[in-house]
Formats: structure tokens, sequence, C-alpha cells
């Protein structure tokens, strides 16, 4: 380019430094700089090439800066550095803005660099950083630099002859990842077992059993499932076992309530929670309850004890035989000290934070009990007959439904939609809870030998029998209880009877086509395995009731979601893709489940919304039972709030 006058070339100069270095910038950060030409005639600004931008890695990074061209002529040069592109992943950094200076007396350079674009995709990728504005000098006008992708638009040069303002550029952002359905960590054998297993006599007991005798001189009462492993409860002492071959446990853990003392703390009922990928765990102490993080099998953690008024190591009265952790709330069946209300918000300060005598709800004395939705049903302990149902729809205020009062039971149980009580009697008290029938007219009854405890898997209980100092025989009926008004014995399976008459096999747990038996009876034999039936358990869960009912109107927007199933259910396959509450055609509310065996609630961590219809979700292949048989088909319901 030709020089014009004196004080052209000093500028030109002085410029063609600033362009030099420019470049070199340019090169090492995103890829070759435009070259800078010398200045020319007055008439003609000289032109810049552009630089070519460079390709990053794993994260794309930065633009070249061009350099503008400088002259005294009508038209300054400009130049534009590319920004640098980037592969798929982590989003890139921008390149710096290209620099630009006026020429003297005609227009003014201009140059942007353009800004790094990128957007990584997948799970959570980071969209690409904003470029810097290309800036302009201080001549007779710069035009604008068009800003890059992601970056910040050009500023307007000083009187810029024509100069445009470059369109901001926008950066993508990396789509987050959707929840997937979950298995548990462990896993619960399933396999077939030889007929010579089942339908044995009385002297055959042996035969019948899988595992050897464990921990022998302890105190066994509920056994559960958590997360593939089997969790047994003691008298204020639990331990959780790997039994993935039931021929032989293995203890992964054992932990104690702190202030054990030995005296009577029965564990009659457990219940589970997951916030999260944490799950924890509910249990009766001798003056309340107790929470643990299960999460690790291997390191349980004590998070909190709440003490419950009255409650001192009693057996049928100044105790607790209940437990329901439906979410934010735990319910507690304190006996003749009513029914207890603890927030668990936050585990690790839980507290009571509403109290019920039994006088508000029919005088019934509360054993075990199940939140089922916007509906609490209580069931009695020994020495106690009844049942009653309570609105929770205000989960701090219950407010009684039904009640009824019967002969002494030892102790009641829920499945399905229905209460049993030691008799063996049943009760509908989901259909309609507002009418759940007389004490002295159940939909059914079944006369068995002497019992104490039951559990429930596809539609069978186990009825677990007293030992025979009292007159019973150790060990369990399977019963068929698909339909209570017809209840049928299909097979014994016996207990331990090593121990003179002082075996007592009767808390039970159904895994697959085995049984886990417990005696909680001094000398203590502590627990086995046995065989129910040859075949593995593939038969998968089906949903019995969802609260609120199917097109329900005027729910309230505290409610929760409560559903029943035929059989237990394994909270590690409980989440965001297998169980959906969300308002129609919107998106999954977040929040808590919880569950206590076969009973599973969705607890939303806010209030709903008022006049909304919401759906709930459970699809195929989802939520699964406690040896991984899961929903055969999808499952939908809706209500609609007040």
């Amino acid at each position: 380019m030709m020089i014009g006058q004196n004080s052209a070339k000093k500028i030109s100069s002085s410029r063609a430094v600033a362009a030099s270095v420019a470049a070199l910038v340019g090169a090492l950060v995103g890829g070759c700089a435009g070259n800078m030409e010398t200045g020319g005639d007055p008439g003609t600004g000289g032109a810049s090439s552009t630089g070519t931008a460079g390709t990053t890695g794993v994260a794309g990074s930065a633009a070249g800066n061009g350099a503008a061209g400088t002259g005294a002529g009508a038209t300054g040069g400009s130049g534009n550095g590319a920004g640098g592109t980037s592969f798929t992943g982590t989003g890139g950094s921008s390149g710096a803005g290209g620099s630009a200076v006026g020429g003297d007396g005609g227009s003014g350079g201009s140059g942007a660099g353009a800004g790094g674009s990128t957007a990584g995709t997948g799970g959570g990728g980071r969209g690409g950083t904003t470029g810097s504005a290309g800036t302009t000098g201080s001549g007779a006008g710069g035009q604008a630099g068009a800003a890059g992708r992601g970056g910040a638009g050009g500023t307007t040069g000083v009187a810029g002859r024509g100069g445009t303002t470059g369109a901001a550029g926008t950066g993508a952002s990396g789509s987050g990842g959707t929840p997937a359905f979950q298995k548990a960590a462990g896993t619960i054998a399933n396999s077939p077992q030889p007929a010579s297993m089942i339908n044995l006599a009385k002297t055959d007991w042996k035969q019948g059993l899988i595992s050897p005798s464990m921990n022998v001189g302890h105190q066994v009462n509920q056994p559960t499932v958590i997360n593939g492993y089997l969790a047994i409860g003691g008298n204020e002492e639990f331990w959780i076992y790997d039994v993935s071959n039931a021929a032989a446990p293995k203890q992964l853990s054992s932990f104690t309530t702190p202030s054990r003392t030995g005296a009577e703390a029965e564990s009659h009922t457990v219940s589970y929670a997951r916030y999260g990928d944490t799950f924890y765990m509910v249990t009766i102490g001798g003056r309340g309850i107790n929470i643990w993080d299960v999460t690790s099998a291997t390191a349980p953690k004590h998070v909190k004890a709440v003490a419950i008024p009255g409650t001192n190591y009693g057996d049928y009265t100044e105790a607790v035989w209940g437990v329901s952790w439906q979410g934010q709330y735990i319910y507690v069946g304190a006996t003749n000290n009513g029914i207890k209300v603890i927030d668990a918000a936050n585990p690790a300060s839980a507290a009571i934070v509403k109290e019920v005598p039994t006088s508000a709800y029919g005088g019934i004395s509360a054993g075990p009990l199940d939140a089922i939705g916007n509906v609490l049903v209580v069931m009695t302990p020994k020495e106690s007959g009844g049942a009653a149902t309570l609105d929770i729809s205000d989960p701090i205020n219950p407010v009684r439904l039904a009640s009824f009062t019967t002969d002494k039971a030892y102790i009641g149980m829920f499945h399905r939609r229905y209460v049993f009580l030691i008799g063996l009697k049943a009760w509908d008290v989901l259909s309609n809870p507002k009418s759940i029938g007389s004490g002295t007219a159940p939909i059914g009854r079944l006369s068995t030998e002497g019992s104490e405890y039951m559990s429930f898997q596809d539609d069978y209980m186990f009825l677990g029998h007293v030992r025979a100092e009292i007159g019973g025989t150790p060990g369990a009926s399977k019963i068929n209880v698909v339909d209570p008004r017809s209840m049928k014995i299909v097979s014994r399976i016996w207990g331990r009877q090593d121990r003179a008459d002082k075996n007592d096999d009767q808390f039970t747990i159904g895994i697959g086509n085995l049984l886990v038996l417990g005696d909680d009876q001094a000398p203590f034999a502590g627990w086995v395995i046995a065989v129910h039936q040859t075949e593995p358990d593939t038969k998968p869960p089906v949903i019995d009731t969802v609260i609120p009912n199917n097109q329900a109107t005027g729910v309230s927007t505290k409610t929760r979601i409560g559903v029943t199933f035929s059989d237990n259910i394994e909270l590690a396959t409980v989440n965001a893709a297998s169980f959906i509450v969300r308002p129609v055609g919107g998106q999954p509310l977040a929040g808590k489940w919880g569950v206590r065996m076969s009973v599973l609630n969705f607890d939303p961590d806010q209030d709903l919304q008022a006049g909304t219809t919401y759906e709930v979700v459970l699809p195929k292949g989802g939520v699964a039972d406690l040896v991984g048989n899961t929903l055969a088909t999808e499952w939908k319901s809706t209500f609609t709030t007040n």
C-alpha cells in the first residue's frame, strides 16, 4: 500500500505494530489471524484476510483475532477472525474479539473475533462461553464487528459511517439426563427347589430348611428387605444380610439402638423411605423410634432417636407397635398413647408435631398402622381388637373417618385394601374408608391353629404359629387371601423343633420361593430360611388401590399419593422414572417415597396447584417386588385438586 502523508506514516507504523500483536495473539489462541496490510492511497483502505479457526479437543477454545487495516483513505480495512469450534462434550471457551484502529480521515477499521461456539450434548453438557466483543478505534468510525456464536454483540465505532451492530450469538446448552429405572444393589435367592422340601410331615421339618440357623441367642422379630438385602429386626438390635446364596447367608452389618438396655422393645414393624439416593429405615425402640441411614448395607448410620411420651419398654401398653414412613411424615402407633405424627423433612432433626389420643378415633389402641395417600389405617396390638381409618388430607391433623372394636386379637396387619386381625378375620377398609363395617361382621374368617403374627406375598398370607409351650407348633401356614371372603390354607411350612417346647418361629417374610422364619422367644433360636414352593417366584406385583382414587375431585393440595400392591415392594426400584406424578401434560413432580411392605407412597416436595388435574403413572418394567419381578403393564390414574 502507498504512503500518503508523513503524519499518516506515523499512524500507519504504530497501527502496524498493534495489528502484528493482535495477529500473534489470534494465532496463539484460536487459529491463524488475518494478515495485516500496510496503509495505501488516501482513496482506498487495505483489507485484511480472515483468520482460520482452530479446532479443539474435548473442550473447543477460542477464535483468532483479525487485524484491522489502516489508511487515510475513504474506507479503512477490516478483519474478522473466525471463532474456534469444538467437538461434542464440554462446552468450549470463546475467542477474544479482534481489535481495530480507525484510519485518519477515512472510515475507522473494524474487527470482531467470533465467540467460541460449543455446547456439549448429553448429560448436562455446558454451553460455550461468551466471546469478547470487537472494539473499535477512535478514528472516523469503525464498522461494528459481528459477534460469534455464543458471544456478545460487537460495539459500534464512534460516528462510524454505516456501522451496524453485530447480532449476539447464542450458545446451546447440553440437555440434562432423564431418570432411568433402577434395580436393587443386592440379590435375593429365587431359584428352583426340589419337591422334597415342601409339603412335609411334621417329623421331617429339617428337610424344609435351606439355611443354617442364624443369630442364635438373639431375639428376632419382623424381617424385611431393603435394596436387595435381608434386614433382620430384633430387640433394639438389627442385622443386614446378603442372601443371594440362601444356603449360606452372609452378614454385612449389625447395629444396635444407642440407648439399648436389653428390656422389651420388639420390632413388630419396620418402614423405609427414599430421599433422592438415600435410603432411610425407621425402627421401634424401648422409648420411641430410631431413624437410620441404610444406604450402605455394610455401614448403616444412626441418624436420630425420637422419644415418644409415655413409652418405656412396655409390652402392649407404654410401647410402640407401629411405624409407617410416608415421605415427609412418619406415623407412629404408640398403643395406649395413641398416634404420633413426626415431621422428618430433615431426618436428622425429626420431631413430633402432633399427638392424637385414642379417644379422638374411637378408643382404638394404636398398633401397626399404614398411611395410604390421604388415609391412615390403624390396627390394634396384643390384648386389643379393632381398627380405625383417619383422614390425613392435612398430614399433621388426622381426623377420624370410621372405627370398630372386636374380640381380642394378638395383632392386626394390612394388605391390599383389607385389615386382617388374628382370629383369622378380615375387613375391607379402603373401598369406602368412611364405612368399614362392624367388629361383629367381618367380610371373611378362617379357623386356624394358634397364631400371633402374619406377613403377605403375592396374595398369600404367611400366618405364624405359636410355640408348643402354649399349645401350638412353630412355623407358618400359607393361606390364599386373594379373596378374603374365601380364605384357604394351601400348605404348612414347619419351623424348627429342636428346643423342646421353646421354638417360636412365627415372624415371617416371603422372599421369592423362600420363607424367612424368626424366633422371638427365649432362649432365642435366631432365624432360618425355609422353602415354601419349588418354582421360582415370577409373578409380577399387581396394583390394588390408589388414594386419591382414580378420577377423584376436590383433592387436598397437600395430598400424598398411596398405592397398595399384591406383593411387597423393593424401594430401590422406586424413583422418578418408575413412580411419576405430574400435572396432565406437565413435568414430573419432585418428592420423597416411603414403603411399608406392600404399601408405597409418594410425597411431593411442594403443595400441589389448586384446581389442577394430575396423573399418576407407574410404567411397565419399573416398580418391582423383592426378587425383581416388575409391573407387567403400565398403570395410570388421575385426580383433580380443589
